[in-house]
Parts: structure tokens; C-alpha cells; sequence
């Protein structure tokens, strides 16, 4: 199968997901959105998965509350996107009003999703108007890698050295890029969600915390399908917190709170 042939693949897949989900006769969900890299046209098939983003109506008292009908709704969805095929489709649940600004800090929580939706979405269920959402800027961004990193400290009990020692070296690498395409979003004022294109971008822009050599390799190896060998996936992993630590402290050094 040509790439062209299994581009139309997989919005083929996301076609009929949207069918199925119109017969489901939703009254929770507002809109359902493609995002990344099918809709940014960086579409890798064996390595980029179906990324769909579901918009829940209303606002939540707390963040990822769902109400019994959203539960239903939800799994309903999930249960369609478990049976999809060829490729595999991630599902992100969020409630339209987090795609607005806190009325009490100001800030857009959910930033990095506000700019995916404005710069590489594509509507496949339900009406929402893109126009009402404000772009985020370089303090937008800043707040919600905070809460990125927030959210890695609670899912390892709080000790990223949990992370780094037993994390799988696809979410550590995962990790490495969220850092740099931050960095380039919050320092440069670069936006780049194409993995290939990141790391180029990133070690082209004069970045003062260098990419280590083994995390670059283990990287590159990962881009080309390539199984990482023992000694570069312990080097690389190796390498990551003190990148990590270097990186956080320069993304958020114009941005004290």
C-alpha cells in the first residue's frame, strides 16, 4: 500500500468512527476534532496513531469530572475506538470550557490544546466555532507545562526518580520532545509537532541547553523504526534528568510565578 493509500486509510477509519458515533445520537459531546499529526499532514503509518479529541459540554466543578451521561457517552466512544482499524485512535475527552481562560488566573490551562485545535484539527462530528478560541501566548503556554509537570509528578507518586529509572524508554523519548517543542513554543516562539522536524528545530535554534548525544541517537533510531540497543537506551536514559532539569529551569525562567 502506497503512504497516499494509507493517509486515505486512516481518515477512512476516522470517517466511519464518525459515523458510528453520529448513530450513537450524542447529547454530551459538542464536537469531535482530529488533531495532530493527520490533520498537520505529518501522518507516519507504524508510527503515528489516530489522535481525536472529544469535546464534552458544560463546565465541571473539578477538572476530569465527568457526569453519569458523559460516563456513558465516553465509554460508548471508547468502545468504538477500541474496534477501529488499521490504525490505532487515541481518544481525549475535555470539556469545552477548558478551552477558555481561567476566570481566575487568566490563563488558558489547556493551551497546547487550544493551538492544536487552531493549527491542525479537523472537525469530524458536531459544530464548534473555532473563532471563539483567543490564542495562547508565551505565558498561556508556560502555565500549562506547569500543569504538565504537575501532572508527571502525581502519576509517579510524586518522585520523577521513579520516572526515570522504570518509566518505558518510549514515554522517557515521548518526555525529551514535550521538552523541546516547549521550549521552542515558550522561548522561540516556534510551534513544531512533527517529532522528525522537532529535534532539528530545536538543535538549529541556538537552544542553551544542549541535546545530549545518546538521547539524539536514541531519538533518531526511534524516527527510523529501529530497535534501540541496551547501551544507547541506558545511556540516553541516563542522560534525561539532567536535560530535563536544564530545560524546565530555561522554558520557565522568563516566566517566575
Amino acid at each position: 500500500m502506497t503512504a497516499n493509500a494509507q493517509i486515505n486509510a486512516a481518515w477512512e477509519e476516522l470517517t466511519a468512527f464518525a459515523g458510528a458515533a453520529d448513530a450513537l445520537r450524542l447529547n454530551e459531546v459538542r464536537a469531535i476534532f482530529s488533531i495532530g499529526s493527520l490533520p498537520g499532514g505529518y501522518f507516519r503509518p507504524g508510527q503515528s496513531d489516530l489522535d481525536v479529541l472529544v469535546l464534552l459540554r458544560g463546565t465541571p466543578n473539578a477538572e476530569m469530572v465527568f457526569s453519569a451521561a458523559q460516563q456513558e457517552e465516553k465509554q460508548q466512544l471508547e468502545t468504538l475506538a477500541a474496534q477501529a482499524a488499521p490504525y490505532e485512535m487515541e481518544l481525549i475527552f475535555l470539556h469545552e470550557s477548558r478551552l477558555q481562560r481561567d476566570p481566575q488566573t487568566g490563563r488558558l490551562p489547556y493551551a497546547d490544546f487550544v493551538q492544536r485545535l487552531l493549527s491542525q484539527s479537523k472537525l469530524l462530528w458536531g459544530a464548534f466555532d473555532l473563532s471563539s478560541l483567543e490564542a495562547p501566548g508565551t505565558e498561556d503556554l508556560a502555565c500549562a507545562f506547569r500543569r504538565y509537570l504537575e501532572y508527571l509528578q502525581k502519576k509517579h507518586g510524586g518522585d520523577l526518580q521513579i520516572f526515570w529509572k522504570k518509566g518505558g524508554i518510549a514515554e522517557l523519548l515521548k518526555h525529551a520532545l514535550v521538552l523541546m517543542r516547549t521550549f521552542l513554543q515558550v522561548q522561540r516562539g516556534e510551534l513544531e509537532y512533527d517529532k522528525t522536524q522537532l529535534v532539528r528545530r530545536y538543535c538549529e535554534s541556538q537552544a542553551p541547553v544542549p541535546l545530549p548525544p545518546c538521547l539524539a541517537g536514541a531519538l533518531e533510531a526511534q524516527f527510523a523504526g529501529d530497535a534501540l540497543s541496551r547501551e544507547i537506551e541506558a545511556a540516553a536514559r541516563a542522560e534525561l534528568p539532567a536535560f530535563h532539569a536544564a530545560l524546565v529551569e530555561e522554558i520557565l525562567r522568563l516566566n517566575p510565578e
